[in-house]
């Protein structure tokens, strides 16, 4: 699966550094969760490698993932971007976020194209593109 994200590097004219390598690798090993620079960068420290990269490297790395279709940043209201790799075999997610925790939920497309549909049933509007973040309380927050 590494494979395709390698081949989009290098058809972007991008190479295949160990710095981008072992960052992709972190993404791909924590599919489903949604990390900030900060947690990739210390997963990165936490491995024993002799390979040091620098916080910034993550950033900047993330930042070209993002630009190239192999990340989707996710912003945040008071937080730090999340980030996670796009799969190309997935389904198109959108997100519940806690207010209180921070904690991110993936909601199905299904229930947006639900939402997508009535808005040009209603308005006669066409969405073309649709991204939701959802902001709450989850489940813990809202019993504490």
């Amino acid at each position: 699966m590494l494979d395709y994200f390698y081949r989009l590097l290098k058809e972007n004219n991008l190479r295949i550094t160990p710095q981008r390598k072992v960052i992709l690798e972190i993404l791909y090993n924590c599919r489903g969760h949604h990390l900030g620079a900060e947690n990739i960068y210390e997963l990165l420290t936490a491995k024993d490698n002799d390979k040091k990269i620098g916080l910034a490297t993550v950033y900047r790395t993330l930042e070209l993932f993002e630009k190239i279709g192999i990340v989707s940043r996710l912003s945040m209201e008071n937080s730090p971007a999340r980030y996670e790799l796009v799969m190309y075999n997935k389904l198109m997610h959108h997100h519940l976020i806690c207010l209180k925790c921070g904690q991110l939920e993936e909601l199905d497309d299904s229930i947006a194209e639900e939402f997508k549909n009535r808005i040009l049933e209603d308005k006669g509007f066409e969405v073309a593109d649709k991204s939701m973040k959802i902001y709450g309380y989850c489940s813990n927050c809202r019993l504490s």
